[in-house]
C-alpha cells in the first residue's frame, strides 16, 4: 500500500493558484478529453482536444485494452505536438473514496499510520493491492475532542499499472493521477446556499456524485450508469450503431414532458425515450444512495441545491425530471470563472474534469501514482550515494566471509573428517532412541491442524441474523431467506424466492440470498446501502428488482393486488482464512480462472 508523505500545512485549500501546464486528461469509454492551459496568473486554454475512442478500450472508466489505449495516446500527443507531462482524472466504480474522523492532533508519520490501519479496517479489498492516498480536511470539535476529517482513496493497484503502463508507453510523464469527482468539483461554481451542502452529480458516460459542504468533499462516488450505457442499450434494443443512438438521446432524452409516457414505443424515438427514462432511474437511485448515505451522518447539513453537469444534462427533460424525483431544486453547471479560449465546438461539460486537473495546485491530494514511481522520483543525490556505499559494504562483508571460511577449511578439513564420522556415528544412535518422541509430536500437530480448520470455517448464523432483523427500512419485507458458507452447501426446504443461484456462485464466501418486496422502488437500493453497514459485509449483489401490482398484475409472493417492487439480493460476507486459501487454491488446481466478482447494481 502506498501512503504519500502529509503536508505540513494541513488542509488543502481550493484557494486561486498559478495554473499547472502539464495536459489533463479525462480518459473516458468514449473519448480521451485534453487541455493544456498557458502559463500566467489567470491563464488561457492553449489545447482543447476530444479525442474519440474505439469500443473496449475503456470499460466502466477502467483500462481493458492497454496497449490500443498506448496507440491512441501516441497518435494524439504526435498529431498536435502536446507536451509529455500529464495529469489523469480516475473514476470508476471500484474507486473507494471514504471521509473519516481522526484526532486533531495527528500528523506527519502518525498520521500516516493511522489512515494505514482505518483503511485495513474499513476497505473490503487487503492493503497490498491497493494505492491509498488521502487529504486532510476541516477540524471540528467531537465526542473525542478535537477531531481532522480525512478523505481518504482507494484503487487497485492492477488498474492503475494498466493505466499507467498505457501513459508511460505512449512515452508520456506522470505527474498526478486524481480523483475525476474531486477534479470537476473544482472546476464548477459554488451556487449561493449559504451554510447548506451542496450534491454536485456529472451524469455523462459515467455518473460522479459529489457532496460537499462549503467547498469541501465529504462523499465521492462513482457509479457505471450513464450516457454510454445508456447509448449502448437503445443501440441493441433498436437495432442501430452506437453513434447513432447518442444522437437520438441527445435529441429527444426523457421527452419534453417528463411525467406522460410516449404512446408508441416501436419508433426509433419512441424507444430512445423509454431507454432514456430507465437509464435515468438508474442514475437517480445512485443520487439517492448517495445522499441517504451522507444524510445518515448526525452532523450532516441539509443539501441545498443540486448541481448537474454532463452529457445528460442537455438531454430534454432531464433536469425536469431530476427535480421531480428529488425534491430539490436543481441547476445547471455554471462556469464564470474558467480561463478563456476554449474551442466553442467543445461543449463545456466535456471539460470539467480536465479543467479541475489543471487548476490544481502542484500538492493537490489525494495522488494515487504507483509507490515506485513517487519512490523513484523522491530519491535524489544522497539517496544514490547511499546505495552505493550500501553495495560496497555488502560485497566487502561477503569477501571477507569468503576468505574466512576458505582458510578454516584448509587448516583444519583433516581433524573435522575425523570428527564427522564420530558424530554421524552418534547422531544416528540418538536420532532412532527419540523416534517415537517425533512420531508422537507428529501426530498432536496434526490434531492441532484438524481442529484449526474446522474453528476457521465457523460463522456467526445468530449475530448474522439479528442484524438482518434490524437493518430492513420501513416499506420493505423479506419474502424468503436462505445462508450457506458456500454456493455448494446445500439446505433442506425451497429454494429463496428469487433468482439468485447464478449470482450465489460467483464468490465462495459465506452468503444470505434475499428475496422480498417494497413498496417503492427507491427503497431497495437504500436496503441495499444498509446490508452494507452490517457486519462482515463485503458486497451486495444485485439479482432483479421488478415492479409488481402495476396494470392489476398480481404481486405473488408480495400478496395480490400489492402495488411496488420485488427484488432479489446476495449479501457476502468476508470468508474465513481458510476460505481464503481455497478460494485461491482451487482455480490454480483446475486450472481455471478465479470466480468473478458480481456487480452492486442490477436491471430496474
Amino acid at each position: 500500500m502506498q501512503i504519500s508523505p502529509s503536508h505540513a500545512g494541513g488542509r488543502i485549500r481550493r484557494a486561486a493558484r498559478r495554473p499547472s501546464s502539464a495536459v489533463a486528461l479525462d480518459i473516458g469509454p468514449d473519448a480521451i478529453v485534453v487541455l493544456q492551459l498557458a502559463g500566467g496568473e489567470r491563464g488561457r486554454v492553449r489545447h482543447a482536444i476530444v479525442h474519440p475512442l474505439p469500443a473496449g478500450v475503456v470499460a466502466d472508466g477502467e483500462v481493458v485494452d492497454a496497449d490500443a489505449l498506448t496507440a491512441e495516446l501516441r497518435a494524439l500527443f504526435s498529431e498536435h505536438r502536446l507536451g509529455r507531462d500529464v495529469r489523469v482524472g480516475l473514476a470508476h466504480p471500484r474507486l473507494m473514496v471514504r471521509m473519516v474522523e481522526l484526532p486533531a492532533s495527528l500528523h506527519g508519520s502518525d498520521l500516516d499510520s493511522a489512515v494505514r490501519h482505518l483503511a485495513d479496517d474499513l476497505l473490503p479489498v487487503g492493503l497490498d493491492h491497493l494505492i491509498v492516498d488521502y487529504r486532510r480536511l476541516a477540524h471540528g470539535r467531537g465526542d473525542a475532542g478535537d477531531q481532522q476529517r480525512i478523505l481518504m482513496a482507494a484503487a487497485r493497484v492492477d488498474g492503475i499499472e494498466r493505466l499507467a503502463g498505457a501513459l508511460g508507453g505512449a512515452g508520456l510523464r506522470v505527474s498526478r493521477i486524481g480523483v475525476s469527482g474531486l477534479a470537476m468539483l473544482r472546476a464548477l461554481d459554488r451556487p449561493p446556499v449559504g451554510d447548506d451542502a451542496v450534491l454536485y452529480v456529472q451524469a455523462g458516460a459515467l455518473t460522479n456524485v459529489v457532496i460537499a459542504e462549503r467547498g469541501e468533499p465529504l462523499l465521492v462516488r462513482a457509479a457505471s450508469a450513464g450516457s454510454e450505457s445508456i447509448a449502448a442499450a437503445l443501440a441493441e434494443r433498436a437495432g442501430i450503431t452506437h453513434a447513432a443512438a447518442r444522437e437520438r438521446l441527445a435529441a429527444v432524452g426523457v421527452g419534453r414532458d417528463g411525467r406522460q409516457a410516449p404512446s408508441d414505443g416501436g419508433d426509433v424515438d419512441g424507444v430512445a425515450v423509454l431507454q432514456a427514462r430507465e437509464g435515468l432511474r438508474r442514475v437517480i437511485a445512485e443520487i439517492q444512495s448517495s445522499s441517504g448515505f451522507y444524510t445518515a451522518r448526525p452532523d450532516a447539513r441539509p443539501i441545498g441545491a443540486v448541481v448537474v453537469t454532463g452529457e445528460m444534462a442537455a438531454w430534454p427533460g432531464v433536469l425536469e425530471a431530476l427535480g421531480e424525483e428529488l425534491h430539490l431544486p436543481v441547476l445547471a453547471a455554471a462556469r464564470d470563472g474558467w480561463p478563456q479560449g476554449a474551442d466553442d465546438s467543445i461543449a463545456p461539460h466535456r471539460l470539467d474534469v480536465a479543467m479541475g486537473l489543471s487548476l490544481a495546485g502542484e500538492a493537490e491530494r489525494p495522488d494515487l501514482r504507483p509507490a515506485r514511481a513517487g519512490r523513484e522520483r523522491a530519491g535524489g543525490a544522497s539517496t544514490r550515494v547511499a546505495q552505493v556505499a550500501c553495495g560496497a559494504v555488502a560485497l566487502l562483508a561477503a569477501a571477507v566471509v569468503y576468505l574466512v571460511v576458505v582458510a578454516n577449511q584448509v587448516a583444519s578439513g583433516r581433524e573435522e573428517l575425523a570428527d564427522l564420522s564420530g558424530a554421524v556415528v552418534q547422531a544416528e544412535r540418538q536420532a532412532a532412541a527419540l523416534k517415537p518422541y517425533d512420531d508422537f509430536a507428529r501426530a498432536a500437530v496434526a490434531r492441532r491442524d484438524a481442529v484449526a480448520t474446522v474453528a476457521g470455517t465457523r460463522f456467526n448464523w445468530d449475530r448474522t441474523l439479528r442484524q438482518l432483523a434490524k437493518v430492513a427500512p420501513d416499506g420493505v419485507w423479506l419474502t424468503s431467506a436462505k445462508g450457506t458458507l458456500t454456493p455448494t452447501t446445500q439446505v433442506d426446504g425451497d429454494a429463496p424466492d428469487g433468482d439468485t443461484a447464478t449470482l450465489r456462485g460467483a464468490l465462495p464466501a459465506p452468503a444470505l440470498e434475499l428475496a422480498g418486496c417494497a413498496t417503492s422502488d427507491g427503497s431497495v437500493p437504500a436496503y441495499m446501502d444498509r446490508l452494507h453497514g452490517m457486519t462482515g459485509v463485503t458486497k451486495v449483489g444485485f439479482s432483479r428488482s421488478e415492479r409488481v401490482g402495476k396494470d392489476g398484475a398480481a404481486g405473488g409472493a408480495c400478496g395480490d393486488g400489492a402495488r411496488g417492487a420485488r427484488f432479489s439480493l446476495v449479501a457476502y460476507f468476508k470468508p474465513s482464512p481458510s476460505q481464503v486459501a481455497a478460494q485461491a487454491a482451487a482455480p490454480a488446481a483446475a486450472g481455471q480462472p478465479a470466480a468473478t466478482t458480481p456487480t452492486t447494481g442490477g436491471t430496474p
